[in-house]
């Protein structure tokens, strides 16, 4: 837990060093600004709004090639499906529908 302003940006700029270099600044800032958490205790809530300690735990998950409860809000459409997330080098995101993949 961040005790001030200073701990809380320190905390904020590591976090994003980390994950841009296991993902690259583009992905991370994707997302980041747009995945959407969609199963757990932070439901409903968007990646940038999570513990910082969970944002890099979604990072490591997805590098090492496990499927995310995350969805990418940047082409939602209201009472459109969802989709879990999956990291994919040399790919980046791919979407996972429960009857295709899409490229993000």
């Amino acid at each position: 837990m961040c005790r001030s302003a200073d701990d809380y940006f320190q905390r904020r700029v590591a976090v994003k060093l980390e994950a841009e270099g296991l993902i690259g600044s583009q992905a991370w800032s994707l997302l980041s600004s747009y995945g959407r958490v969609m199963s757990g205790p932070h439901s409903g809530s968007y990646v940038s709004g999570v513990p910082f300690a969970v944002q890099l735990d979604l990072v490591h998950r997805l590098t090492s090639g496990e499927t995310v409860p995350v969805h990418l809000m940047h082409r939602h459409r209201s009472g459109a499906e969802s989709s879990w997330l999956r990291w994919s080098p040399g790919t980046g995101f791919v979407m996972m529908f429960r009857d295709r993949e899409e490229k993000a």
